[in-house]
């Protein structure tokens, strides 16, 4: 089998089914051999079920497989790495299920890894069509950046980083860097799982590639622009990077005392994103200075 798409999903329902939804009009009739495997990460039974019963829609019909594996405990990256040992694909395809696919997402991935040397793909995370004029949701947007939308310059063909709404890992690299780190990510630690398995495709001799062919479309939340969900966001960064960065207290209170300082200055200038930015960088910190701090006591005891 050429493909594995795999979803991950924990209470998303709706969107989870625009989702499938499209992926089987959109691919179902293509000659690439392709399964689709949604993660089942629900925390209750309630909702578990709910899934099951939308699921039993998509597995009867259609030239392409549609499969459910359940994985009880709390963790995107868990429930990612049950399906990966599930999944038969050469390559593995990882979308979030608050994403909707772009018709020639599956063909043009095809081609990007029959032509391509690299071993990972990351494809575009686009504003959905009918909120690029919309100025309430441009301004938000650029004041928070909670919702991971990345659209690379088209003449770039290798990156450094991932971001895992949209991205495509040959099998074999799992074999040799591991599989997601069940520490991090949605459910555990919030956020960074993708970044922490880039930095590990990296350090190995892996590559990535993007392919700006290969879009999606992400929805947005408002919920996730807010000043609440921002702090959140940042603190979950500062967490999930202090679980795999080696952060001295040399290191975190410089840091913590540089963003203090850049918050004052941007907000004296009024320069409204650099002083998010920093004021991001502040709760990061904060939140790893916690971190560290906890570990210090714990050491003790």
């Amino acid at each position: 089998m050429e493909f594995s798409i795999i979803v991950a999903t924990y209470d998303r329902c709706d969107s989870l089914r625009r989702l499938l939804t499209g992926i089987r009009a959109h691919f179902g009739g293509l000659d690439i051999d392709h399964e689709v495997i949604v993660a089942n990460n629900a925390r209750g039974g309630a909702i578990a079920r709910k899934i099951d019963r939308m699921m039993q829609e998509f597995c009867t019909g259609g030239s392409a497989e549609f499969r459910v594996v359940r994985e009880p405990l709390a963790g995107k990256c868990r429930a990612q790495n049950t399906a990966i040992r599930a999944a038969r694909g050469k390559v593995l395809a990882f979308f979030d299920d608050d994403i909707e696919a772009t018709p020639k997402w599956l063909r043009v991935a095809a081609d990007f890894f029959r032509r391509e040397p690299f071993e990972v793909m990351q494809g575009p995370i686009l504003i959905p069509p009918e909120m690029e004029s919309d100025q309430t949701f441009l301004r938000a947007h650029q004041r928070y950046r909670t919702i991971n939308f990345v659209k690379y310059p088209p003449d770039l063909r290798e990156i450094k980083t991932l971001t895992g709404a949209n991205m495509a890992i040959r099998r074999e690299v799992f074999s040799r860097v591991g599989l997601f780190n069940e520490a991090l990510g949605p459910g555990r630690s919030g956020i960074s799982e993708d970044v922490e398995f880039a930095q590990r495709v990296i350090r190995s001799g892996g590559r990535i590639g993007y392919e700006p062919r290969a879009g999606v479309y992400h929805k947005v939340d408002w919920d996730r622009l807010t000043e609440e969900f921002f702090r959140l966001r940042h603190e979950q960064q500062g967490r999930s990077r202090f679980l795999y960065k080696k952060q001295s207290i040399a290191s975190i209170i410089p840091n913590l005392m540089r963003a203090i300082w850049t918050f004052g200055w941007y907000s004296v200038m009024n320069n409204e994103r650099k002083k998010y930015r920093a004021k991001g960088r502040f709760y990061h910190y904060r939140a790893m200075l916690v971190e560290k701090t906890k570990k210090i006591a714990g050491n003790k005891v």
